[in-house]
């Protein structure tokens, strides 16, 4: 069985930068300010598509705990795309995000990361044995959850973490699993959702994650329920990536 030799780099680090960051193509509301995250520097430069002058170039990303956190685009791994009626899905302007509109509105983005694996703790070390890919990819995500919910919680120790068993997927060609958690305030209101997808060719970990924050503008999605509209269409564009 796998064990993480250390924490698991907190993928949603990477995400918090698309909540804070304005990397669209079309400026959204003011940001409300999420708090920091493990490892991770919330850059506040704006990317607008929609300005007269060239966009600038996406900001870098500080990799968390000596893990090397490589941002990757989407443009050239997109396969088949499912979106409700009227709405759009395309990379953005800063490639690392995937932009979703509804009647030209940008209502949220889904961001893609990888890691070189031979960078990511394995217990017994690497090549991976074959057929062990979902082992070391259900001992990441237990990592995951771990690394989210100690880093919420010394932010506010009131808030309760709930992580979902995670679910096979093809991601691509590639066995990967699809998890998420919640969490929440003592009185059950929504603080924090987030949804990712990782999987792994044997030379890359890649997690594809996005999420809402309740009351934040400027988050992944700021709307719990495009969000939820959105996700059984996202789960197809994933299974159609180009890996």
């Amino acid at each position: 069985m796998f064990t993480p030799l250390h924490p698991a780099p907190d993928v949603d680090s990477g995400l918090a930068q698309g909540r804070n960051v304005f990397l669209s193509r079309c400026p959204m509301k003011t940001s409300i300010r999420f708090p920091a995250l493990v490892g991770i520097s919330l850059l506040t430069t704006a990317l607008l598509a929609c300005s007269a002058g060239p966009p600038a170039a996406p900001p870098e990303t500080s990799a968390p705990q000596n893990e090397a956190a490589t941002p990757s685009n989407w443009a050239n791994i997109l396969g088949p795309i499912s979106a409700p009626p009227n709405w759009q899905v395309e990379p953005c302007v800063n490639e690392v995000l995937l932009c979703v509109e509804a009647d030209g509105d940008l209502i949220g983005t889904v961001e893609r990361f990888s890691h070189p694996l031979s960078e990511v703790p394995v217990q017994g070390g690497l090549p991976l044995p074959e057929g062990s890919e979902l082992e070391f990819l259900q001992a990441w995500v237990s990592d995951h959850y771990r690394t989210i919910e100690a880093d919420r919680q010394g932010a506010d120790p009131a808030l309760k973490f709930v992580g979902e068993t995670p679910v096979a997927i093809s991601i691509g060609t590639l066995p990967g699993l699809r998890y998420g958690y919640t969490i929440t305030h003592p009185n059950g209101a929504l603080f924090d959702r987030g949804i990712g997808y990782v999987t792994t060719d044997g030379t890359m970990l890649h997690v594809f994650a996005t999420g809402v924050i309740s009351g934040d503008p400027s988050g992944s999605f700021s709307d719990e329920e495009l969000f939820e509209t959105f996700l059984p269409h996202l789960n197809t564009t994933i299974q159609g990536l180009k890996l």
